[in-house]
């Protein structure tokens, strides 16, 4: 019986943008993130003595390019780190876009972490540090619902944990997914590029982590007029940090959401975050939704509740 991970992936309400370690993914500041019910990486890692080298199957292909080098440098990290000496099968299939500012590398290298350590019992904290070694918002999409990434200082300290809170069940995020193909620039460039480059870099890693308290007090309170508008602010000081430095993500939909959004807050309740991506994620809740989509005819849109954690199934 092949035991199969699935993660699912989320979406920073308070933006992780910059490194203070790269090697490590130790981030500049604390991040803040609603792991999503819809879009989700299954996989399994099986050792085997009779391989001699990794071997990674992604949607039942066998891949060798710079995803599945990225996937074999993680697996060294994880023989060194915990003493295994066998190469593995990994097979994953990935129900996200890939590389469309959909976090489809946190939910893959959350699933890869779990699935290539369930033989250890390692426990959430110790995967959400592993997880971050792969990708850094794979760090919160151990968890389900709203999830803090502390930012440590080191790789002990610089692991995610869930909020503590009552369940927001009305709570929606709708995903408008204007070009799920690959965006310009992978958003590990882009951040390294901000962070070398934007002379906005240093107030936007102060703002940021301001954000984090009054965010976390706003999503216990399940206070969404404050939760959005902040949210929103956060995701328009990321992405002009990266526009300081020359680089953008936004496509004409793009800013056509955003307006309709803008011109929605004045009688509804509805805001919007965007990721190194152009696809627009808005924030409402349930009884919303409706009066939202009307506005959104002309767009593919994939509505989303709060998601849960890791599961293990067999198959």
């Amino acid at each position: 019986m092949v035991k199969v991970v699935r993660a699912y992936t989320n979406i920073a309400l308070i933006k992780y943008w910059g490194k203070a370690d790269r090697r490590l993914k130790i981030p500049c500041n604390s991040s803040l993130s609603l792991t999503l019910d819809q879009f989700y990486t299954e996989t399994s890692v099986n050792y085997d003595t009779s391989l001699e080298s990794d071997v990674f199957l992604l949607d039942g292909v066998l891949v060798d390019n710079k995803v599945s080098r990225r996937v074999f440098e993680f697996m060294d990290v994880v023989r060194e780190r915990y003493n295994i000496k066998e190469y593995a099968r990994i097979e994953s299939y990935n129900h996200v876009p890939q590389e469309a500012g959909l976090a489809s590398s946190a939910s893959a290298f959350a699933a890869l972490a779990k699935a290539s350590t369930l033989h250890l019992n390692l426990d959430d904290e110790e995967v959400s540090r592993l997880a971050r070694l792969g990708s850094g918002s794979a760090s919160r999409s151990i968890y389900g619902g709203f999830v803090v990434w502390n930012r440590g200082s080191q790789h002990d300290d610089s692991y995610a944990k869930p909020i503590e809170m009552e369940p927001w069940h009305d709570f929606r995020m709708v995903v408008c997914i204007l070009n799920d193909g690959l965006k310009p620039y992978p958003s590990s460039v882009a951040m390294n590029v901000t962070q070398d480059e934007s002379p906005y870099f240093d107030a936007w890693v102060c703002e940021a982590q301001n954000d984090i308290e009054q965010m976390t007090t706003y999503v216990i309170n399940h206070d969404i007029e404050n939760v959005g508008l902040l949210a929103q602010k956060n995701a328009l000081k990321m992405h002009a940090s990266l526009m300081a430095a020359n680089m953008w993500y936004f496509e004409p939909k793009t800013l056509e959401i955003m307006n309709i959004v803008r011109e929605l807050q004045k009688t509804i309740p509805v805001y919007f975050t965007m990721d190194a991506g152009p696809n627009v994620k808005i924030m409402t809740t349930e009884e919303h939704v409706d009066v939202l989509l009307e506005h959104l005819r002309d767009v593919k849109t994939v509505v989303c509740k709060p998601g849960k954690g890791i599961e293990v199934y067999d198959r």
